[in-house]
């Protein structure tokens, strides 16, 4: 049977901590490339990648509670990934727990199960 998950991965940057509301940050974890950004308080994670184009995010900006790519100035919802007007797709945007030995981020997956034993 397929099933869906989220595997939980620390995030090993202490620069996440001192992170300025509005800012952006680059952060590497299991070879993912995404892009931290603070908004209204909240730490959000999406990944650094536009879906337009495939340029980084993260050299981008914040305007009006939205990420901005600094290529072509396509919006992103940090909370949801949503592109503002619909000029592009959506980019992914990933959950963070903030747990008492770190802060962690999901990665979500499909696998089959056999036997309750997931294959990959």
């Amino acid at each position: 049977m397929m099933v869906e998950g989220t595997r939980w991965r620390r995030v090993d940057d202490d620069r996440l901590a001192g992170l300025a509301e509005g800012q952006l940050l680059r952060v590497v974890v299991k070879e993912r490339p995404l892009c931290f950004v603070r908004m209204n308080g909240e730490l959000r994670a999406l990944a650094d990648r536009c879906p337009h184009q495939g340029k980084p995010l993260s050299g981008g900006w914040c305007d009006d509670g939205h990420v901005v790519c600094p290529y072509h100035r396509f919006h992103f919802d940090p909370v949801t990934g949503k592109a503002r007007h619909g000029v592009c797709s959506n980019v992914e945007v990933f959950p963070l727990e903030q747990r008492q030995d770190g802060l962690y981020i999901g990665f979500p997956y499909t696998t089959f199960r056999v036997f309750g034993i997931d294959l990959w």
